[in-house]
């Protein structure tokens, strides 16, 4: 297929998936949808969906070997961005058609901003969780990891840690499994490798985490 074609067909796909005015990097975006949508083709009833952004889309598939996956993370996503992905008419229809076993949902680092509302982020969480158990899918959440402010002025510790709990607390009301894969080295110094995104032992503990999933 030709390089003119392929950006063709990935036109046509952005009308059809995301307006462009919902996420800045709807380029990725639509590879990415258009890839997940292709890879449930193939997933039976034993696989595992991985839902949220970059610290799941940048889980290195050999530790995973062994596990039917389908990774879903977008880089950059918030939990309403995950949410309107997992519900565009392209991923939804796939999941209809090949609904995964189970699906790990962590969302929420890109909303650890000041002045963010946790509680939000928790019903948009449940929303996504909501959505994947109508089609029959077990959902479980993951806490999001600790930030470390010394390493970015980005995003705020306090507010990550108040998304935690208020998700914590919704999935007590909803009958959802909670859990944290960061525990044991939450107030280490090694979790992340800029403040946001995962160094190898935190990138273990998730990877351990999604196993036991």
């Amino acid at each position: 297929m030709g390089f003119i074609k392929f950006r063709g067909i990935l036109s046509i796909w952005k009308g059809r998936i995301i307006p462009r005015n919902i996420v800045p990097w709807s380029e990725h975006w639509t590879v990415r949808t258009a890839a997940i949508a292709a890879h449930l083709q193939w997933i039976g009833p034993n696989s595992l969906m991985l839902v949220g952004d970059s610290l799941l889309e940048l889980v290195p598939p050999h530790p995973l070997e062994g596990l039917k996956i389908v990774n879903a993370g977008f880089g950059g996503a918030t939990a309403a961005n995950v949410y309107a992905s997992i519900a565009s008419s392209v991923v939804l229809s796939a999941l209809k058609a090949n609904p995964p076993a189970k699906a790990v949902i962590q969302v929420g680092t890109n909303d650890s901003k000041t002045g963010a509302d946790p509680v939000a982020v928790a019903e948009k969480t449940m929303a996504i969780c909501s959505l994947l158990r109508s089609i029959g899918t077990e959902a479980i959440v993951f806490a999001i990891p600790p930030i470390e402010e010394k390493k970015t002025a980005f995003r705020s510790a306090s507010v990550a840690a108040a998304i935690n709990d208020a998700a914590r607390l919704a999935c007590l009301g909803c009958g959802v499994p909670f859990v944290d894969p960061y525990i044991a080295i939450r107030g280490s110094n090694d979790v992340t490798e800029d403040g946001i995104h995962l160094a190898r032992s935190a990138t273990l503990a998730l990877v351990d985490a999604i196993r036991a999933a």
